[in-house]
């Protein structure tokens, strides 16, 4: 294990390993320009998906909106024609128009949603099998990866499923490793343009090993020579600089995942976490606080320590004092993430719509990190006597944040919003006495293990079932006369909807003790207040 530490320590202080296209990849920044300006018009009245007729000043719209807000979040596609789009890559086109639908508040478009997803759920499951794929539609999967359809449970999103198409597909491509490939009948599908070829590898690498992170599972992209692959690709600076941080964080990301997934003693790993932040932390030096749009690279840092070291944690002996220390300092970066999370909504006008709409086009795993956060600070410090009295105030006040946040970006009652929302008052009201908050009854889903084992407890205590029979799914459940569906966001248990939903209740049930309610739990600014309490990150 020593001779792995000393290993990781050389790679921070060498250049990244060499791939077998290094003497291309390394000429220097790439000089290929985009292919042009955007033209969001349509030289028809009305597009058709499968007999639904929309009319193409909506489809307009939609794409001007995605060019401005969702692909500086994801640079992976360069410029756009709306109408060459529509005529040669429809389903790249549909991608755009129902990713625009599903996310911005308002009836036009949810009324946009209900004609359009049907078609093209039926489009998407075609598409997907017709090998082979081209590059336009691993960039469309790419899109549905990181800004998900809605669905009922978490347990169905097929995200996951999605991303090994799309990886498997740009192998077949040689993406992960020639930037420049002839376009021959032979392979089937034309190459693309270097810049996209190199964009579209590193947004596969991107959006997976984070999924894989959300979702307790192993990268789906961790070879040496993958890694090297990529370290080539960044020194191309094709990838805008902010994207470019946020994949050199997931490359620290898929390492350790690795090496920390393997059994070693408490000292080994503690000396792999603090080289973890060794390195999470030269790369947030590299962020500057004033840059808004450096805010999502600082968030991933702070998610990839969450994550991590919520890994540590489920490893380690319940009554080790490395893994108390654990537990605190991962409690500061949840702190840390509600804070940053939550800030702009807390300094903005109450209903400011414009906000709302710019919450609701962040990515999805940007919601699964806060609510990651928020459970944790649920499962291991609510109603914790040993803490004192300003810290249980702040954590408090920090579930609230992030609560009224997923509030605010709701636009149906049952929508993935509102289903976070409910988790946190159901598992904010459990009993202390009914949970054992140090034991976990899962453990090999990595950190994200907390999740599935809170939201457990708290459905034990309701009386729902918390295991699946052989051959049962989760629609058998409650029996076909049944209408409602138990199981929602992250599995949580049904919570009335006409159950008391105000902060302030909320939190007067979370936090029931005498001396506690001397406290006052209004969400306010802590930083001035527990400025040495809480270290910054």
């Amino acid at each position: 294990m020593s001779r792995e530490l000393q290993e990781l320590r050389n790679q921070r202080d060498e250049d990244p390993p060499s791939s077998r296209t290094e003497s291309t990849a390394d000429s220097g920044p790439s000089t290929i320009e985009d292919d042009g300006q955007d033209d969001f018009s349509l030289s028809i009245p009305a597009v058709s998906l499968n007999g639904v007729l929309i009319e193409s000043s909506v489809a307009a719209e939609a794409f001007k909106t995605f060019a401005e807000v969702f692909r500086p979040q994801l640079p992976v596609i360069g410029s756009l024609s709306a109408d060459d789009t529509y005529q040669s890559q429809p389903f790249l086109f549909w991608t755009i128009v129902i990713i625009i639908a599903c996310h911005l508040p308002g009836q036009q478009y949810t009324e946009l949603l209900q004609l359009l997803q049907a078609p093209y759920t039926t489009m998407l499951h075609q598409q997907i099998l017709d090998a082979p794929l081209p590059l336009y539609k691993i960039q469309a999967l790419l899109l549905l990866c990181h800004w998900p359809l809605p669905c009922e449970t978490q347990t169905r999103d097929p995200s996951w499923l999605y991303c090994g198409v799309l990886i498997q597909a740009a192998r077949f491509m040689s993406l992960d490793r020639q930037q420049t490939v002839p376009s021959l009948r032979s392979l089937g599908v034309a190459s693309g343009s270097i810049r996209a070829r190199i964009n579209t590898w590193l947004g596969c690498f991107c959006v997976s090993t984070s999924l894989s992170l959300h979702l307790g599972l192993p990268p789906p992209i961790d070879s040496d020579l993958d890694f090297g692959s990529i370290h080539s690709f960044l020194r191309r600076q094709t990838a805008p600089p902010t994207f470019a941080m946020q994949v050199r964080v997931q490359l620290i990301v898929a390492k350790f995942t690795s090496l920390l997934n393997h059994d070693m003693g408490e000292g080994a790993s503690s000396s792999f976490i603090r080289l973890l932040d060794t390195e999470l932390d030269a790369l947030r030096a590299e962020v500057s606080p004033e840059d808004e749009q450096m805010r999502a690279v600082e968030l991933g840092i702070l998610g990839a320590k969450m994550h991590l070291y919520a890994l540590v944690i489920t490893k380690d002996s319940n009554n080790s004092s490395s893994r108390q220390i654990m537990l605190r300092t991962a409690r500061d970066v949840a702190l840390r993430i509600i804070h940053i999370s939550t800030l702009a909504m807390r300094n903005a006008p109450p209903d400011d719509q414009e906000l709302i709409r710019k919450q609701r086009c962040l990515p999805k795993n940007h919601y699964r990190c806060l609510a990651f956060a928020t459970i944790f600070l649920l499962k291991f410090f609510h109603r914790r006597g040993s803490d004192a009295p300003e810290e249980r105030q702040a954590v408090a006040n920090h579930i609230s944040m992030a609560q009224n946040l997923f509030k605010a970006c709701a636009t149906e009652p049952r929508d993935e919003y509102n289903r976070t929302a409910r988790v946190f008052e159901v598992l904010g009201r459990e009993s202390p006495k009914s949970i054992e908050p140090d034991t976990l009854r899962l453990t090999h889903r990595m950190g994200v293990s907390i999740v599935f084992d809170a939201v457990s407890n708290a459905s034990e205590a309701r009386g729902k079932p918390v295991e699946i029979r052989e051959n049962e799914t989760i629609q058998d459940e409650g029996g076909p006369e049944e209408s409602r569906v138990h199981e929602r966001l992250l599995n949580q248990p049904e919570v009335e909807m006409d159950q008391a939903d105000t902060s302030s209740e909320f939190l007067r049930g979370f936090w029931s003790d005498p001396y506690m309610n001397l406290l006052s739990f209004d969400p306010t600014p802590l930083e001035s207040e527990y400025q040495d309490s809480w270290p910054s990150f």
